[in-house]
């Protein structure tokens, strides 16, 4: 274990070599020709993501990151805020829907704005009814 961490270096480090050929062009291998040759240095590539302008990047990403969580926690705060005055609004006229309806279930007479009474058609009580209930059903929740 010992001898293979030691020659790891060696295995990551490769030698080319350059030499030309009998038509006088360079040519470039990673074993040495039987003729005369020179030996290169290469330099490998350098790391990725260790460079400063990676790690600005990142800290920038990081940065936008937080940034829309910070705009969504706000943004599901305001709909919170909008949800609960909503329900406060409409808390009271549930509450008036629900009683309509509750006399709308029993024997009533309707009154005209000029206060003349006249008793209530079956047809004409179901339409109220139906229609407040539908004004219930869209507008309130349990409050």
């Amino acid at each position: 274990m010992v001898l293979m961490v030691l020659l790891m270096p060696l295995t990551a480090s490769a030698e080319i070599y350059r030499w030309k050929d009998e038509n006088g062009n360079w040519q470039f291998g990673d074993r040495a020709p039987d003729t005369q040759h020179e030996t290169m240095d290469v330099q490998g590539p350098d790391k990725l993501g260790q460079d400063e302008n990676v790690q600005q990047i990142h800290q920038r990403l990081q940065r936008l990151r937080e940034s829309e969580q910070t705009r969504q926690k706000q943004e599901q705060e305001q709909a919170r805020r909008e949800e609960e005055a909503r329900r406060k609004h409409l808390a009271p006229l549930c509450q008036q829907a629900r009683e309509r309806m509750r006399i709308l279930d029993r024997p009533f007479v309707y009154v005209d704005e000029e206060g003349n009474q006249r008793d209530s058609l079956p047809a004409e009580a179901k339409a109220d009814r139906a229609k407040t209930q539908q004004w219930i059903d869209e507008h309130c929740d349990n409050y």
